[in-house]
């Protein structure tokens, strides 16, 4: 029995140092990634124009939001699934809300206030789900 526990204490470890080993990579793509996304955003928001490097600003958000979640979600145990399970759930409903809105908004009828072209709907929903799924798991991650 003895032998078990040291085996098992031994296992943890190596998953405390992967966790933290993830959380130093992901902080720092996530600063590097927020900077630059900052950076090649700048001038086009300023000139009111759709930001296409939108997508480096919602990669480097996600990084951080991963940084806070490594420790988290990196040992596979029980709550660690149930906080997956229950963002990917709630990820689902995000996904189709956003849908809807988008097509409500570019749409032709009376509600279509924007002329967005597919590649900027595609950029505006992807950026949104790769700040979602993370920030969903954040929130779950503090309820339980």
């Amino acid at each position: 029995m003895h032998d078990y526990l040291d085996c098992f204490e031994r296992e943890v470890g190596k998953m405390v140092g992967k966790a933290k080993e993830n959380r130093y990579l992901y902080l720092s793509l996530g600063v590097l990634l927020t900077i630059l996304g900052i950076y090649f955003s700048y001038e086009d928001f300023a000139r009111g124009e759709f930001v296409d490097s939108v997508m480096i600003l919602a990669l480097g958000v996600s990084q951080l939001f991963f940084a806070y979640l490594s420790p988290h979600i990196f040992p596979r145990d029980e709550r660690a699934k149930a906080i997956i399970g229950k963002a990917m759930t709630a990820n689902y409903f995000i996904l189709f809300v956003v849908i809807l809105i988008l097509f409500l908004i570019t749409g032709q009828g009376s509600l279509g206030m924007w002329q967005l072209s597919a590649n900027q709907v595609l950029i505006i929903l992807f950026s949104i789900m790769i700040i979602a799924i993370p920030g969903t798991m954040v929130v779950f991650t503090r309820l339980m």
